[in-house]
This record gives C-alpha cells, structure tokens and sequence, in this order.
C-alpha cells in the first residue's frame, strides 16, 4: 500500500496564526484575555513604510494601548541599529533588537529567556512569510501576519529574494483558502481571537 504524502506540509512552516489587514485592526483586549504578555513587531512595512523616520500617532497610540494593559511591546527588525533607535525612541518599547538576523531565532530566544517568558505568551506581527511568520513558528510561538503597507523596491538581491519567495508562498496558501482576508471574520476571530 502507498502511502501519500501531503505536498503541502512544508508550507504549515508559514502558515501565521491570523491574517489580517494591519496591526490597527488587532483587539489588544482579547490578546490580553488569551494570555498573550509580550507583542514581538517588525518594523518596516509592519507599522511604517521602510522611508518614514518616525512613527506615526496611530503607531504610537497602538503602542501605548499596548503597554497600558499590560502587553510588553519588543519591535525586532533586521535593519540597522541607526535606523530601529531613531524609529523606537518616540515608542519606548520594552525591548528593541536591531540586525536581528531574523528568520534566525537566537537573539529572539534569548530575549524571552531573559524576560522568562514562554512561546505561548508572546505572539509576532509581521508582513513577510520568511522573516516573521517562520521564525515564529520555529519558536512554537503565534503570529499575525498583515498586508505590507507599501510595495517595496530595492537593489539589494536578499531582499528581492525575500520578496519573490514570499510571493510565492503567499500564492501557495491563497490556494488553500489559508490566506482570505475574511477568514478571521468568519472564524470570529476578529471578535474573539480564538487561535487554532
């Protein structure tokens, strides 16, 4: 007897938790109320365009509203220190890694070992399949994933490499019906963010 394998497995790597429009649509109450203590964020294209210095005041009111219940907020980006500290300084998040090297996970692990916080008590955003989503599920941790805010150009050949295998992958769980705008609606998770 033959067994069959499931061809699309490897994309359960990528697979984020949530799909959803952006981070300004995300209920801080009830990622409080599932036990999520610590929100992991990108920056570029995640909260502002990769060309915008400072944070916008949606930004800084999503960050706020944040900390105020209770939710540490770390942003961990891939870009240089220069750029992530002038960003952060209006946000005072709690932690800040800068050349995070993501989807490398160590500096991510030993920050959450430092904090003694768990997997399942933090939870990444992001816009990109290979730097955000995968890294989080290599941690065991859950994620949101959102639409890049811009279309980003660039010369440099990671990046476009970053950008057509993303592409790619988003393609792949479109197709599974894993990536519909309105699958957290009809799951109610918008309502309540019951992760599965």
């Amino acid at each position: 007897m033959t067994k069959h394998k499931n061809k699309t497995n490897w994309l359960n790597y990528f697979r984020p938790t949530i799909f959803i429009k952006s981070f300004a649509d995300i209920n801080i109450f009830l990622l409080k109320k599932i036990g999520i203590r610590m929100l992991i964020c990108d920056l570029d294209n995640t909260l502002s365009p990769h060309f915008t210095r400072w944070p916008n005041k949606k930004v800084v009111d999503f960050c706020r509203q944040l900390q105020s219940n209770g939710i540490k907020l770390a942003i961990i980006s891939n870009n240089s220190k220069k750029r992530v500290l002038t960003y952060t300084s209006r946000l005072q998040p709690n932690e800040i890694i800068f050349n995070a090297k993501k989807p490398l996970k160590r500096k991510i692990l030993k920050m959450l070992e430092r904090l003694d916080l768990r997997p399942n008590e933090v939870i990444f955003l992001g816009d990109q399949f290979i730097t955000d989503i995968w890294v989080a599920n290599r941690i065991g941790s859950k994620s949101i994933l959102v639409l890049p805010i811009i279309n980003q150009s660039s010369d440099d050949s990671s990046s476009r490499l970053i950008r057509f295998l993303d592409k790619f992958i988003y393609k792949k769980l479109e197709y599974g019906n894993y990536l519909r705008l309105d699958y957290a609606r009809d799951k109610g998770l918008t309502d309540e963010y019951q992760f599965i």
